[in-house]
């Protein structure tokens, strides 16, 4: 017994004095698992350093590295060591151990490779000076943003909603001001996700809004409009100017704000907006509101004395600037403009390197390795700078704007753009009793535009700043008599009137309330129709301007 316990101890010392034998540390989801639990961030952040050293290649070319990068265990190790160095450790244990649904979210993310992969090239710097200074951190709040809108909405976890809710966190509404007529108080970032989910499943939204990067949607959810706008301002397009929905050119009723010192408030609403007018301040705000509504990343651009937008176009080959996806609108080029804290010519040199989305995440995955490997680093971005230059990025005219000629002053439309027209359909016969028809079944007309309605059939549009536009019908009338007319009008503007006329008797004013550019009755006033054939004639005076869809003569 004394001989065996004499042979145990010298064997435990023999073991004890040998060299300790530690386990090569190897990316997988237990490991994930134990530094989320233990809210170890730092020993898994030294760990896939140290592993991506072991996989540098000794021959550090651009085929060598760009390989690597393919392999989805090394690219996901990567994403991983630079979401932990960027948020740091110590706020990712405390977003840990803040609330056990923070842990499961950082477990889930770091085992998702697509969702931290659109994470973390969206929140990549957009000025190239920032982007090689490689200074920037990442905040926890995003991330409990995120978190938050993926227990409430199950979407959230993939596909465009997932885009959406990563873009909701990293932006949320209100975050930038957006001036006259945005939200007194910010949407909740909750609500602010089920309202584009909503609008986008509804096919509220152009079609472009489905081929966005996180970074674009970000310029859409910030929105500072509410909720309740943005759905205004697709209904109050959709019915009084549809013809703005081709080529997604909504941007274009900014011409509809009148260029003036508005007489009413805004008082946090686009209504206001567009009914009083403004200068080149909430005219911007506008047009960054309007392509909110309907998708479109749009941003607020500083110039000289002067305040405009700039939007992304899914009709790139258009004007100006045809090639850049990126255009600025209402004021002069983007040699003169400021937005996001750079100049124009270098805002749209660095949108247009994210367009090249695949090369774009070369160059900053690589530029990951190359912090995580000091002593390859030179090497590393030597193949990585060779990829950006290489890039042929659209050369175009910077100079250029759209609607530049309506930065400064108040354009009146050409008179003679729609000429008087004959319609193909014969005379409407009024019944004794009520008739309505549609404002398209005019028989003449001058300075009106038919054009298609949203929900069928045509409507006919008097533009703004027209001395005289009118559209007329031929009549045959059963009863003679006194009749009342009303017109199912949309107009978003203040103090606008008809002046209708049957035969050849004086006009009537019908005044025409503010609809808020959406379908509504006005009210009736009396004419006198003679039995058998006449007319009935509908004007617009030079004021702003109106659609019709309808009319109604009803005998008294």
């Amino acid at each position: 017994m004394k001989n065996t316990t004499i042979n145990a101890l010298l064997t435990g010392a023999v073991l004890w004095s040998l060299p300790a034998i530690v386990r090569a540390w190897e990316p997988g989801e237990k490991e994930i698992d134990a530094a989320v639990k233990g809210a170890d961030f730092a020993g898994y952040l030294n760990g896939a350093t140290t592993w991506l050293n072991s996989k540098m290649p000794a021959n550090a070319d651009e085929a060598s590295l760009t390989s690597l990068l393919k392999d989805p265990v090394f690219h996901s190790v990567l994403d991983q060591r630079q979401f932990i160095a960027k948020t740091t450790p110590d706020k990712l244990a405390a977003f840990a151990k803040a609330d056990p649904t923070n842990a499961a979210f950082l477990s889930w993310l770091m085992k998702n490779t697509e969702a931290l992969d659109l994470y973390l090239i969206a929140v990549v710097p957009l000025g190239l000076p920032a982007r090689e200074d490689n200074s920037y951190m990442l905040s926890t709040e995003a991330l409990g943003i995120w978190n938050k809108i993926m227990l409430a909405d199950p979407d959230a976890k993939q596909g465009i909603y997932l885009k959406l809710a990563i873009a909701t966190g990293l932006l949320p509404p209100g975050s930038v001001n957006i001036g006259a007529g945005g939200a007194k108080t910010p949407s909740d970032v909750i609500e602010r996700f089920k309202h584009y989910k909503t609008a986008h499943q509804n096919k509220e939204l152009f079609p472009s809004f489905d081929h966005l990067t996180v970074w674009e949607y970000t310029k859409i959810v910030n929105s500072g409009a509410s909720n309740e706008d943005l759905a205004w301002g697709r209904k109050m397009i959709n019915t009084w100017r549809p013809d703005l929905k081709k080529n997604e050119l909504v941007v274009n009723s900014t011409s509809e704000v009148w260029r003036r010192n508005s007489p009413i408030d805004f008082a946090g609403t686009f209504k206001n907006v567009l009914a009083g007018g403004g200068k080149c301040g909430p005219r911007s705000s506008w047009s960054v509101f309007i392509c909110h509504a309907f998708g479109i990343p749009a941003i607020g651009v500083g110039q000289p004395a002067h305040a405009c937008v700039a939007y992304k176009t899914a009709f790139p080959m258009a004007e100006p600037q045809p090639g850049s996806a990126w255009k600025v609108g209402y004021g002069r080029g983007w040699q003169v403009s400021k937005l996001e804290g750079m100049g124009g010519t270098e805002f749209i040199a660095a949108v247009q390197e994210r367009e090249h989305s695949a090369e774009f995440s070369q160059v900053e995955h690589l530029r990951w390795f190359a912090a995580a490997t000091p002593a390859a680093k030179d090497k590393i971005m030597a193949v990585a700078n060779k990829i950006r230059q290489d890039l042929q990025l659209v050369k175009t005219d910077i100079t250029a704007s759209a609607k530049a000629d309506e930065a400064e002053k108040e354009l009146v439309p050409d008179k003679n753009a729609a000429t008087q027209a004959v319609a193909a359909a014969g005379p409407i016969k009024v019944a004794a009793s009520s008739t309505v028809f549609e404002a398209s079944q005019f028989a003449t007309m001058l300075a009106a535009r038919t054009i298609d309605c949203f929900t069928g059939g045509k409507q006919v549009n008097f533009d703004k700043s027209i001395d005289n536009s009118f559209i007329e019908f031929n009549l045959d009338v059963a009863t003679a008599g006194t009749y009342t007319v009303q017109v199912t009008a949309a107009t978003p503007n203040m103090e606008q009137v008809l002046n209708v006329s049957t035969g050849s008797n004086p006009p009537v004013t019908i005044k025409v309330v503010n609809s808020n550019g959406l379908w509504e009755k006005t009210e009736a006033v009396e004419v006198k129709l003679e039995k058998g054939a006449t007319t009935l004639k509908i004007a617009a005076p030079n004021q702003r301007g109106m659609a019709l869809k309808s009319i109604e003569l009803k005998a008294k």
